[in-house]
């Protein structure tokens, strides 16, 4: 009898246990909802919202939905398209939600959902952000008789950049202190304003990678992290610097020469180096497979530079101090560098018709492109090639 006393027990725990692991409920009040009117439950996938429950409010506006999820997951309650609740909803939270018709985004309280209050923080401070730029739009819409506008125009920018920089600090504050939930997910995915994303993959690969490591290790289950990690990979192997503006050189083609500043600020040109077999490499320090390259580079000039063989990398760096910093830490220092450090507004991009890096091309001693894009020992059996015929 005791035996089967503590069996049974046993089995209510497990079943307990497995509840909370994977239930949730998710109850409260919609004020002002129609008669009739449905309130669904959907859940974020990658590109769809899969309905997962629909209930009608009570006539006092109550409801109630029970529903499970495996991992961290991002859920919309809605009444319709455009008036609906995002929330972040953990295995065995019991969260309650009181809310007007017309203004589900900003319920007047959440209770029972640290993630969901997270978001809602976000968007508090969004809310005012843009505000602020509307503000800032008002006054140069105002001043369209101005004689002064275009000094105003000049000031509202830098006004407007500020508010978005700080906004941009606030929210990478607010995914480091959420780093192990899905909140980095949510921010990686919000843009400031229509248009305007709160961190560009381009410009913020490091972080867009570090995410993926986390998150992958913690819910490698997860739609949304799975979907991440995919397009992480993605990224990894090209950056993206720009839509393609002209027309990139091709094999035979003679190399546009470039005209721009080393690292001292002296102005450097391509075209010194005739007379030579020249890799011209364009790069950044916050690209990593431009980084991974460096290393063969260092190999390959370490072998055949006293046979005739340079360097030419070009920085779409922005920032001066990451741009030398990754020359140092990289060991690139015995050959040429030059940057503008305008990323993708450079001269360059739109000269070479970039679209992603890293991206090189082989020259011959005369300035013609003999290969583009090589890399590791093709790169060398090219090289080895060329120096022999010349």
């Amino acid at each position: 009898m005791g035996k089967k006393v503590i069996l049974m027990l046993f089995c209510v725990s497990v079943l307990l246990s497995g509840c909370k692991r994977g239930g949730f409920s998710i109850s409260g009040t919609i004020d002002g909802a129609g008669d009739g009117e449905y309130l669904l439950l959907k859940e974020v996938k990658p590109g769809i919202l899969k309905p997962v429950d629909s209930v009608i409010p009570g006539k006092d506006g109550r409801f109630s939905f029970r529903s499970e999820t495996e991992w961290p997951a991002f859920f919309m309650l809605s009444m319709d398209d455009n008036d609906f609740l995002t929330m972040l909803i953990a295995p065995g939270e019991k969260i309650e939600v009181k809310a007007e018709r017309n203004s589900m985004a900003r319920p007047s309280s959440v209770t029972g959902s640290d993630g969901t209050s997270v978001i809602l923080a976000y968007r508090k401070d969004q809310d005012e952000v843009v505000a602020g730029l509307k503000r800032l739009t008002d006054i140069y819409n105002d001043s369209i008789d101005s004689p002064r506008r275009p000094l105003l125009m000049d000031s509202l920018d830098r006004c407007a950049a500020g508010i978005v920089a700080d906004f941009r600090e606030r929210a990478l504050t607010l995914l480091e202190e959420n780093r192990s939930s899905m909140i980095p997910v949510y921010l990686l995915n919000q843009h400031v304003v229509p248009g305007l994303a709160l961190f560009e993959p381009a410009k913020n690969p490091e972080l867009f990678y570090s995410v993926d490591s986390t998150l992958y290790a913690l819910y490698p289950g997860s739609d949304l992290v799975l979907d991440l990690h995919s397009f992480v990979a993605g990224l990894r192997k090209r950056v993206s610097v720009g839509r393609k503006t002209g027309e990139p050189p091709v094999h035979g083609d003679l190399l546009p020469d470039i005209l721009l500043p080393d690292p001292s600020g002296d102005t450097l040109r391509l075209s010194s180096l005739r007379g030579k077999v020249v890799l011209v490499d364009f790069w950044a320090a916050w690209c990593p497979p431009c980084r991974e390259e460096n290393p063969n580079l260092v190999k390959l000039y370490d072998m055949y530079h006293w046979k005739g063989f340079d360097i030419f990398q070009v920085s779409l760096d922005l920032r001066k101090e990451d741009w030398l910093q990754a020359i140092r830490n990289d060991r690139l220092g015995r050959w040429k560098h030059v940057s503008d450090l305008r990323y993708r507004d450079s001269e360059v991009v739109r000269q070479y018709g970039l679209t992603e890096i890293p991206a090189s091309f082989l020259i011959d001693r005369e300035g013609r492109v003999r290969a583009v894009n090589l890399r590791g020992n093709d790169l060398q059996k090219k090289l080895e090639e060329l120096l022999e015929a010349q």
